[in-house]
């Protein structure tokens, strides 16, 4: 039985008490018995230290003053109800049929105290769990028409959850058609300050199941604020909700204390929504809204269970991926144009300080143990260093496990398709992606640059690599797999430029000698196994029209250091002695460039010893280029030709 409905039968005991007696003198005595009777009823002490007056008509008007009700024993305040003026009216004629009807009900100063203890224990229970509340012998809950509140005040704590929340309550506009009940509180939530205003209809309109309840709540948490504004047509059962939204703030994470959810930490965001809820599932329809500098519209539904289950359908006309950045340990771009809480902004300066690029920060897998989900999201144009577009992302999340499939990305004419696995579950974290690089064209990847028409060339490819550990800097220095990659066309200089971002003229001179950095490349392939992370980049050839350039070196990722060799081999050997080997060494964010024969290539392959099968089955990752010529009569003998000369050279 619950509390409201003990409270319902102490009043009908007090408002018989006082009809019974109504023929005495001393109302004060009617005061103390009634009192004495609801002192019994919940095991605290209610004292009446004012008096008690009746206006007696066919709705007697009963008023009793100073009204104080006992708080549990382990509470530091005495009281936990105090109440300046209790006025009320009953319906005579009701009563004799033998229903319990108030008018009217008027608090004047009510300071109630909610609390809960250290160890769960909540002031308004008043029966211990081995007690038995009294029989309700067939007593219905009264029937409150109207209900009035003047100054009222609450308080809330919950030391444990680091909560305390003080409000004021009041009713305004009583005696008009429009009653609306008022509150402000403020506080902390789960060790988080917050403010907030709530402006409703009639208190006791509360109860009423039929008709939609109207509410506009306003909140603030530090930065972040929460608008909601509609109807709820069950307000205690939290059904029935037409609510619309609108929350804005520099980092949702900021509110995973207070909601208790698992947030991530995002770039300053803003989003609306209808809000509703139906069998026990939080709905958030029609979300439109920004986060960063992405847009993002859809809609979620929170199941409300034990995890947390998160269906959602979502989608972007331009997503940044450097929004997505923090979710995986990487500061934002705290550039011009770009959006970035304070939090990002510091950890940005960071990082630019931090001589290692891989972000060593561990990521909170921990929080993905907590909910369940099963979210697609899909964007028209992702911003990025790339020319990328139509993402396609579907995320499965079960217990710990996570798994991103399909992850494909539409980049250059071409495609990059991706299968990512997470287990949460296991320590350390294992975690694997495969990705198949279609199609890719070079001209369209540096379609800013001026030499995009020259370096067309077409890539494609295949990796796989395993990793362990919970934050990017541990993943790559664990990882085990490889790389294969192979592009047909394009020009190897301005490539080599664009890519690295720096200028490495001297390099290039020496690698073509005193011709212009024009050298037009037939094929060109890499293959680099993984192992304990550490690249071995075993095969690296590059086919130009005069020279065929073989690379070999590693590139370790628990030093982040780089040592690589590019040695050219002319095929007119009258060339010989204007080329020399490049070296490429050093760290991630500073590499150098050595060239001549302080960079002799250490056990460089020589062609003979390339394996020709893998470049060969690399040609499907290709094979829109490929039908595009043979439509036009014309044989693809960029690779084909490094093929066969590969053949030649075994026999």
């Amino acid at each position: 039985m619950t509390i409201l409905k003990w409270i319902g039968i102490t009043f009908i005991s007090f408002v018989f008490l006082c009809v019974m007696l109504v023929s005495l003198m001393n109302w004060n005595w009617a005061r103390d018995m009634a009192a004495q009777k609801v002192s019994d009823l919940t095991n605290r002490k209610l004292t009446i230290d004012g008096d008690l007056t009746i206006k007696w008509s066919i709705s007697p008007h009963i008023r009793i003053e100073q009204i104080q009700f006992e708080n549990a024993a382990w509470s530091s305040q005495p009281n936990m109800l105090e109440l300046a003026v209790l006025e009320l009216r009953i319906d005579l004629l009701e009563l004799i049929k033998g229903r319990v009807v108030f008018p009217k009900i008027i608090l004047t100063k009510p300071h109630l105290i909610l609390e809960k203890s250290p160890e769960g224990k909540l002031n308004w229970t008043f029966f211990s769990t081995d007690e038995e509340p009294p029989s309700r012998d067939g007593t219905e809950f009264p029937i409150i028409e109207h209900l009035s509140i003047k100054d009222g005040s609450l308080v809330y704590r919950d030391s444990s959850a680091q909560t305390a929340i003080t409000a004021t309550l009041a009713t305004i506009n009583e005696q008009t058609d429009e009653e609306t009940t008022e509150l402000e509180a403020k506080g902390e939530i789960n060790g988080r300050p917050v403010e907030i205003s709530l402006n409703a209809g009639p208190l006791i309109a509360i109860l009423q199941t039929e008709t939609p309840y109207p509410l506009a709540l306003d909140l603030q948490a530090g930065k972040t604020t929460l608008n909601i504004s509609g109807t709820i047509t069950q307000p205690l059962e939290f059904k029935g909700l037409d609510l619309n939204f609108i929350i804005k703030g520099p980092n949702p994470e900021k509110l995973s204390q207070i909601l208790r959810l698992p947030l991530p930490s995002l770039p300053p965001y803003q989003l609306k929504a209808e809000l509703s809820y139906l069998d026990n599932t939080l709905q958030l329809k029609a979300l439109d809204g920004r986060i960063g500098n992405s847009d993002i519209a859809g809609k979620i539904s929170l199941k409300m269970s034990e995890p947390l289950f998160i269906d959602a359908d979502l989608t972007s006309q331009n997503v940044d991926l450097d929004d997505l950045g923090p979710l995986i340990g990487l500061a934002p771009d705290t550039g011009p144009g770009e959006m970035a809480s304070v939090a990002q902004k510091k950890e940005a300066r960071e990082e630019a300080a931090n001589s290692l690029v891989l972000p060593k920060e561990s990521i909170d897998f921990e929080r993905i143990k907590t909910i369940n989900a099963n979210i697609v999201f899909r964007s028209k144009h992702v911003e990025s260093k790339l020319p990328v577009d139509d993402l396609v992302m579907k995320v499965i999340l079960d217990s710990g496990h996570l798994i991103l499939a399909p992850l494909d990305f539409g980049v250059a004419t071409g495609s990059i398709r991706s299968r990512f696995e997470l287990d949460a579950r296991t320590q350390p974290i294992e975690s694997k992606i495969e990705t198949e690089i279609r199609h890719v064209r070079l001209g369209e990847i540096l379609h800013r640059s001026e030499i995009a028409d020259k370096s067309a060339g077409l890539i494609g490819g295949q990796a796989t690599f395993w990793f362990n550990g919970d934050s990017i800097s541990e993943m790559f220095a664990s990882a085990d797999g490889g790389l294969l990659m192979i592009m047909t066309g394009g020009q190897f200089d301005d490539l080599l430029v664009e890519l690295a971002g720096i200028d490495i003229g001297e390099a290039l001179v020496a690698l073509f000698g005193d011709q212009k950095n024009d050298a037009k490349i037939n094929c060109a392939f890499v293959d680099i196994p993984t192992s304990n992370g550490i690249m071995n980049m075993d095969t690296l050839v590059v086919d130009t029209e005069d020279t065929v350039l073989l690379g070999k070196g590693s590139i370790d990722f628990n030093t982040e250091q780089l040592d690589l060799i590019i040695d050219p081999k002319p095929k007119d050997l009258s060339l010989f002695s204007a080329r020399a080997p490049l070296h490429i060494e050093g760290n991630f964010n500073e590499p150098t460039f050595t060239i001549g024969k302080s960079a002799i290539l250490r056990g460089a392959t020589s062609l003979a010893l390339l394996p020709s099968a893998p470049i060969a089955s690399l040609y499907s990752l290709l094979q829109e280029e490929m039908r595009d010529r043979k439509k036009n009569n014309q044989e693809n003998i960029h690779c084909s030709g490094l093929v066969d000369a590969i053949h030649e050279a075994r026999d």
